[in-house]
């Protein structure tokens, strides 16, 4: 793989309608949808056709577009009311002014016969809730399914030629970083077409709130996060894989003062852990050609460069201090996405590059 092989690209656009929690029988311990999401209300299907207009009528790019819903377990509604929202999306998808329609749900909440429906509709992508392949930690973290529910279900999807997205979530009570791995090795023997991957944080009023007041779970460090999930995309990207977010999106009511307790949450956090696969593949760059004075010379497509240096040029200075030598990360155009391509200026006889 080419050291920048992480670097893939989500450009479909999506029209995202939430419905906080309907459909989940079951209160996970990480779980608040409403302060995750910044919505507190459920969707109203009634009012999806004249959403859906304001955004396309807005899009002025190439790129698909796809309704998608989120925040609950669509297919944990009931029949009529899952028809109700997808009778209110399938018209733009029949009349081609979108590409497809997307749900989020359980994996205990596929069968054949919600398949059936899905297919009735249309749909073209459902991702899982999974979270973890070990059952302890779903166990522990109040999920109500087992692995054995996520393999079924992708098995049926898969059968029946759906787009397969599955959700995963470093960091659960009883997680770590071996039990993770092998959610990952896990997932990639079940290859969907992509993941999202979430490190778990602590909530303010969930479950997860009460543990960690107790003393009775710690989340992960910034640093540990960023660490491990570092090793997932780079096995994902590895396995063909597509990681599509990294760390939840930024919203007003997820950084307003008090409503993340603790937990590894970083506004740019996906920047973070691709920083951190570049900073290995210098690392060993650089290793690779050592000298002893002399200045490194990293060059880089210039929309790598900031990925490459690093926030406030942390890789610039983790490899300074590493190696106690100049580095410097240069744009230039020729380079393709993703590679980088190292020279070591040699020193002077004072001690300084030419």
């Amino acid at each position: 793989l080419a050291p920048g092989s992480w670097l893939l690209f989500y450009t479909t656009m999506i029209i995202p309608f939430f419905i906080p929690h309907s459909g989940c029988p079951h209160q996970c311990v990480f779980c608040n949808q409403k302060k995750i999401t910044g919505e507190s209300r459920q969707a109203d299907a009634a009012a999806i056709p004249q959403t859906v207009r304001k955004y396309l009528d807005s899009h002025t790019g190439q790129e698909p577009v796809e309704i998608a819903f989120y925040g609950g377990s669509f297919t944990a509604l009931p029949f009529e009311s899952q028809r109700t929202y997808l009778n209110a999306a399938s018209p733009f998808l029949a009349s081609g002014k979108i590409q497809g329609i997307r749900l989020s749900t359980r994996p205990d909440a596929i069968s054949r016969g919600i398949v059936s429906l899905l297919q009735e509709y249309r749909v073209s992508t459902v991702e899982l809730g999974a979270q973890s392949m070990d059952d302890s930690v779903l166990i522990r973290s109040g999920r109500g399914h087992t692995a054995a529910d996520t393999r079924n279900a992708a098995r049926l999807l898969r059968e029946h030629h759906f787009t397969i997205g599955l959700q995963l979530m470093p960091g659960l009570p009883g997680d770590s970083s071996e039990t993770f791995m092998k959610t990952v090795d896990r997932v990639i023997e079940l290859q969907p077409d992509f993941v999202r991957i979430y490190p778990a944080l602590v909530i303010k009023n969930t479950p997860l709130q009460g543990l960690f007041t107790a003393g009775l779970y710690s989340p992960l460090s910034l640093e540990e996060a960023v660490s491990l999930c570092g090793s997932a995309l780079r096995q994902f990207n590895q396995a063909g894989i597509n990681v599509i977010r990294i760390g939840l999106q930024p919203s007003e009511e997820l950084e307003r003062p008090g409503t993340i307790v603790a937990g590894p949450y970083h506004p740019a956090f996906r920047q973070l852990v691709e920083s951190s696969l570049f900073l290995d593949v210098m690392r060993a760059e650089f290793v690779e050609q050592r000298r002893d004075k002399g200045t490194a010379v990293f060059r880089v497509n210039p929309a790598d460069l900031s990925v490459a240096t690093g926030q406030k040029r942390s890789n610039v200075t983790v490899l300074s201090l590493e190696f106690g030598i100049d580095v410097r990360i240069l744009p230039e155009e020729s380079i393709p996405r993703g590679t980088i391509h190292l020279h070591v200026e040699p020193a002077t006889h004072d001690g300084c590059p030419p």
